[in-house]
């Protein structure tokens, strides 16, 4: 039967379970509104399909992102600068490099512990987690009312949505930072099958912001139009790809109906297909783990992240990420497995 459970491992801090009739199992964290881990049936035992901590207790000594909704803005704000208008401007602390505002700051939203509930029904269990984000957190205008929602259905599909109001006008892009590795923990994603339902992509400059305007990926190693194993665009001699040690960029999705993302194991015997209303997709490869700190047992491109968002911006006004009262920030995401 499907289910639901948790766990209180620390003070205010739980681990809650999913479970379908298909023996997956989804483990969530009310810290960060945190995915932990996606494991499924193989061979008589359960593996992790998503990079993980060793234990809950893991995920706040340490920063990294992992599986953790990321916000108000994921990715980087160019010189930690939004010019609302021509007379007002915020300034947000520059906490990568001291250049670049990145992940919603030092207390971005996947460092906070939401309030959250359960609930299960015989075709799928949720757990819904909330949180509000005060006015003048991060240096973000607004009180920032967030609903965070996973749910697990018996078709093997996890959706994750995310619901925001404002009460002032302010900055709200907040997306998933789970990585997937289909091989399995202590692997690589070098020869993983990728497609990306996307003509275009965003190059970056040396600070990691994408430059003004997109490139076509037609003729190039970011064309993952048809399946393509990720190592003929990590091995490739491309300066983009040598300057970011991979993979470190928004791909603007086309807008169809289609898959956005389709994901191979080496052997295709597991799959990941990503559905999302997000514009599009911040492709990350695991570049910079080095087996240190939390993160000990990970290679580099040990897993890869697919950022479900709005695309990082290479000018300050930053329209396409404002949020008015009476508007409803609403970003849905699926991922299917097939095992």
């Amino acid at each position: 039967m499907i289910e639901n459970s948790k766990i209180q491992y620390d003070k205010n801090k739980y681990e809650i379970t999913l479970q379908n009739d298909n023996g997956m199992i989804v483990k969530l964290l009310n810290y960060g509104a945190t995915l932990e881990k996606v494991m499924v049936p193989d061979h008589g035992k359960l593996i992790n399909l998503i990079l993980s901590l060793d234990c809950p207790e893991d995920y706040d000594k340490e920063r990294n992102f992992l599986g953790g909704t990321v916000g108000r803005v994921i990715g980087r704000i160019k010189s930690g600068l939004w010019q609302k208008n021509d007379t007002k401007a915020y300034h947000f602390e520059l906490n990568e490099n001291n250049i670049t505002h990145s992940h919603g700051g030092k207390r971005g939203l996947d460092t906070r512990i939401f309030d959250f509930k359960v609930n299960q029904s015989e075709f799928d269990c949720s757990a819904s987690f909330h949180y509000l984000d005060l006015d003048g957190n991060n240096n973000y205008p607004g009180n920032l009312d967030i609903t965070v929602k996973y749910t697990l259905n018996n078709q093997d599909t996890l959706f994750y949505s995310v619901l925001a109001v404002t009460d002032a006008t302010t900055l709200c892009n907040i997306a998933n930072h789970v990585y997937f590795c289909l091989d399995g923990p202590k692997s690589n994603i070098k020869n993983n099958l990728l497609m990306i339902n996307a003509d275009q992509y965003l190059p970056l400059d040396k600070d990691h912001i994408p430059l003004a305007s997109t490139q076509n990926v037609a003729d190039s190693c970011f064309d993952f139009r048809n399946e393509r194993i990720l190592n003929q665009a990590l091995g490739s001699s491309d300066s983009q790809i040598k300057h970011e040690n991979g993979l470190n960029h928004p791909f603007i999705l086309n807008n169809n109906s289609a898959p956005a993302v389709k994901l191979y194991s080496s052997d295709r015997r597991r799959s990941m297909i990503l559905r999302t209303t997000a514009p599009a997709i911040v492709v990350y490869t695991g570049n910079h783990f080095n087996h240190t700190g939390l993160t000990h047992d990970f290679n580099q491109y040990g897993g890869i992240a697919l950022e479900a968002q709005i695309p990082p911006s290479s000018s300050n006004d930053l329209r396409d990420m404002i949020l008015r009262p009476n508007e409803k920030y609403l970003t849905q995401t699926s991922w299917n497995f097939k095992y």
